[in-house]
């Protein structure tokens, strides 16, 4: 399970609408990336819904919130002992967006299957499985909800999401 929890508090925030942004850029630049160096895949689709759901925190009294992307998956398998050159075709990317690799880095999934998160020190994060698909997932740092130009959606490719709902004082 990733978290968007940040390390620790900061004095500004960002809104929903920058957010989202932040977040569609990412997808967009790690899936092309993916698709550059492993045309076979095809293109990348919604395998679960995005949602934003609260974060656990609040900023100056108002509750926060934080984006789950969908899960991105390839439409078609990776070629058989191809998951290094596909995470090290997204770490410039993530680098390139303020993330560095949480952890000790390089993890083995379920069953062997290659794992990487980078993360940011605001919270935003960005998951990259290689399996029989190949799946993307990222998490914004936490946000004030509410738009006045809600996105539909996040992913470079989906069905309409749900709205954000107003902030809520606690």
């Amino acid at each position: 399970m990733m978290s968007a929890l940040p390390a620790r508090q900061s004095a500004m925030i960002d809104d929903q609408d920058h957010a989202h942004q932040q977040i569609r850029a990412l997808l967009e630049s790690a899936t092309s990336a993916l698709l550059h160096e492993a045309p076979g895949l095809v293109a990348f689709t919604d395998r679960r819904p995005q949602r934003d759901r609260p974060s656990g925190m609040s900023w100056r009294g108002l509750e926060t919130m934080c984006h789950v992307s969908a899960l991105l998956a390839s439409q078609r398998p990776p070629a058989p002992a191809s998951g290094s050159a596909l995470i090290e075709s997204v770490r410039p990317v993530a680098a390139a967006h303020g993330l560095a690799p949480r952890g000790s880095g390089l993890t083995l999934a379920h069953a062997g299957m290659p794992r990487m998160v980078w993360g940011a020190e605001a919270g935003d994060l960005l998951e990259l499985v290689v399996g029989v698909r190949v799946t993307v997932r990222a998490v914004s740092a936490p946000f004030l909800p509410g738009s006045l130009e809600p996105p539909t959606t996040t992913s470079p490719v989906s069905p309409l999401s749900p709205l954000t709902p107003p902030p809520r004082p606690l």
